[in-house]
Parts: C-alpha cells; structure tokens; sequence
C-alpha cells in the first residue's frame, strides 16, 4: 500500500508539473506571437522607408553628376538633409529573453516552432551590425555635408514631425560647387547607397522569417 501511494504521489507529481510547464508553454508562445506581430508592423514600415531612401538617393546623384548642380539646390537640400537619420530596426526583445535567459526554450516541444524562433533571432542580430556600419558612413557624410551646406537653409525646412520640406526660399546655394568637392560627396553618397540596399535586404528576408515563424505558430498551436 504505502508503495501505491508512494508512486501514485509521484504520478500525480509529474502530471502537476506536465500541466503546468505545458502552460507557460502556451504563454510564452502568445507572448512571441504577440512580439512578431509588432516586429512585422515595424518591419514593413522599414522596408518602405529605405526603398524611398534609396529612390532619393538616386535622384540626388543624378543631379549632384550635372555641370551645375547649383542649378537644382533646392532638390539637393532637399534630398540630402534626411540622409543624416537612420531608419533602424528595433525587434521587441520581452519573450526571447524570457526563453533564452530563463532556460525557457525547451518548453517549446514543438521542434519546428523553436526553430524558427531561434532561426529568426539569429538573423535578428545581423541588423545590429548593419546599423553600426551605417552609423559610421554617416559621419563621414555629415563632414561633408558640413561642407557644402548653409544650415539656415535646414532650419527653415524642418517639420513639426521631425521631416523636411523643400527649401521655400528663392534663393538657395551650395556653399561649394567645385568638381572634387562634388565629387567626394557623391562618394559619401555611394556608400550610404550601398550599406542602404544591404539593409532593405536583410529587413525583407527577416520580415520574410518573421511572416513564416508566425504560421508556423498559428498552425501548430491553433492561435491567432
């Protein structure tokens, strides 16, 4: 008798635990369902955001290549000012920590569905090290900027929203227009082209991994 009890205490135990770890199971699949569909919201937005960076980036080297880009300030105040931001992801990090930190992560039984989370945070972490490139090619572009601008001119187009409007004053000049001076910013502007593409890039295959972990989990756990 007192070994029925003992292993009966034990079966009910484990069954306790069962109950218990195949909740906060679900939790912490809601909570990451929830945090992907933030990251797609913000994702999609990105995504839009550096396709117009880089349709502005073409139609500012296009003229900057002219004889006299003198002739097309305005346009070039225009589309040079906002290359200053960047337009960076920032995923929402309350579950992943959770899972990875807490030792968590094998409570997620369902080996496809961890895999994609784990898939997706790895490629999560390549933006950090896009980011940090482009924050240094933006430096660089904020000397040459420096150069060639009249920062009253800025001041008068910026927004309430923290954008910029084309210069409204008739009168707007590069402050030099020799070729070489030209020149170097055209290679500044290469660069933020450049590291630009690669960031649309990375965005859309992670948006594509974040659509794909959110269906797997749709599917697997029967959540929306």
């Amino acid at each position: 008798m007192l070994f029925l009890a003992v292993t009966l205490g034990f079966f009910v135990e484990n069954q306790r635990e069962h109950f218990v770890e195949h909740r906060r199971e679900k939790q912490y699949v809601r909570s990451f369902l929830g945090d992907l569909k933030s990251d797609l919201v913000q994702l999609d937005s990105l995504v839009k955001q550096r396709i117009k960076r880089k349709k502005d980036i073409d139609s500012l080297s296009a003229i900057l290549s002219t004889s006299d880009p003198d002739i097309y300030a305005k346009q070039i105040y225009y589309f040079s000012r906002p290359l200053t931001i960047a337009y960076q992801f920032f995923r929402n990090e309350r579950t992943i920590h959770q899972l990875k930190n807490g030792g968590n992560l094998r409570l997620i039984r369902k080996e496809d569905v961890s895999d994609a989370i784990m898939l997706y945070d790895h490629h999560v972490r390549w933006t950090d090290l896009v980011a940090n490139r482009e924050q240094e090619y933006i430096l660089e572009y904020v000397k040459k900027i420096e150069e060639l601008f009249d920062t009253r001119v800025f001041n008068k187009m910026r927004t309430q929203a923290f954008a910029f409007k084309m210069p409204e004053d008739e009168e707007v000049h590069l402050l030099k227009k020799d070729v070489m001076t030209i020149q170097l910013f055209l290679n500044k502007i290469h660069f933020l082209s450049s590291v630009n593409d690669y960031h649309l890039m990375v965005y859309q295959h992670l948006r594509n991994l974040a659509e794909q972990a959110k269906q797997v989990i749709e599917e697997k756990y029967s959540i929306k």
